[in-house]
Parts: structure tokens; C-alpha cells; sequence
């Protein structure tokens, strides 16, 4: 388990990288945020989960998946999640931010809903990561 310099441990997951593991990862990363944040950034918080969780099974599953990470941390007023999967990594393209081809809001919901959020690329490894206030503003 990871110390942030505040002190506040972050929780670290690997799940498989399969459909199954998005509710578990929602679980599990809602456990942390219910201490901290209220009911409004609560379902928000739920949400952005479920999308970046669904993104890294969906784009980040080859012949071959290594799993996921989920690292959760609760910073100075705000929780950090940092979601890492196998995947090629995205650049976020125009209309990156209106619904896909399969109905869904993506990328839309995360900025929608977060203070800021990106994507890394790292020892060939995709690591998206968002911040989202424990109240809402």
C-alpha cells in the first residue's frame, strides 16, 4: 500500500482485465470514497469509475491482458484514481467528448464530471487518471 505525502494510503487493486471486474473495481473504489465524499460527487464518483474501468477492459484487453490497476487515493479534498491496463494508450481526437458509436458518453462523462483528469504512457502500460472533489462546488 502506497503513502500519499498527506499521509492518506492509497488502495491498490489488480483485477482481471474482463467485463466482471468493473462492478468489483466500482466496489471496491466506492468503499474509499464513501468516507469522503458526499452524495452528489458520491454518484458522480460512481460513474467516472464505471467509464474509465469499462474503457480499460474494453481497450486495454488483447490476445494477452496483464490486469488492471486501480490505485485510489484520497488527497486534500479530493480523491485521485489512477486506472492502468495493457492497452496502445489514446489520444483524445475531436468529438473525443460526444457519445461513440455504441451509444455511450466516454471521455464526455469523465470531463464532464471530474476537476481534471489525463492519460499517461508508461513502460508500455496506459494509465488514465482522474481527480474529483469531495464536495460538490
Amino acid at each position: 500500500m502506497a503513502t500519499t505525502a498527506a499521509g492518506s494510503a492509497a488502495r491498490v487493486h489488480h483485477l482481471e482485465a474482463d467485463p466482471a471486474s468493473v462492478p468489483e473495481a466500482r466496489r471496491l473504489a466506492c468503499e474509499v470514497a464513501a468516507q469522503y465524499c458526499d452524495e452528489e460527487q458520491y454518484r458522480s464518483f460512481e460513474l467516472v469509475v464505471t467509464e474509465v474501468v469499462s474503457n480499460a477492459v474494453r481497450h486495454g484487453s488483447g490476445e494477452d491482458p496483464e490486469p488492471i490497476r486501480l490505485a485510489v487515493t484520497p488527497k486534500d479534498g479530493y480523491m485521485c484514481v489512477q486506472v492502468t491496463d495493457s492497452g496502445p494508450g489514446l489520444v483524445p481526437r475531436p468529438g473525443a467528448f460526444e457519445s461513440d458509436d455504441d451509444g455511450g458518453f466516454g471521455l464526455f462523462i469523465v470531463e464532464q464530471l471530474t476537476r481534471r483528469w489525463g492519460v499517461t504512457r508508461e513502460a508500455k502500460r496506459t494509465r488514465v487518471w482522474f481527480e474529483l472533489d469531495f464536495r460538490a462546488a
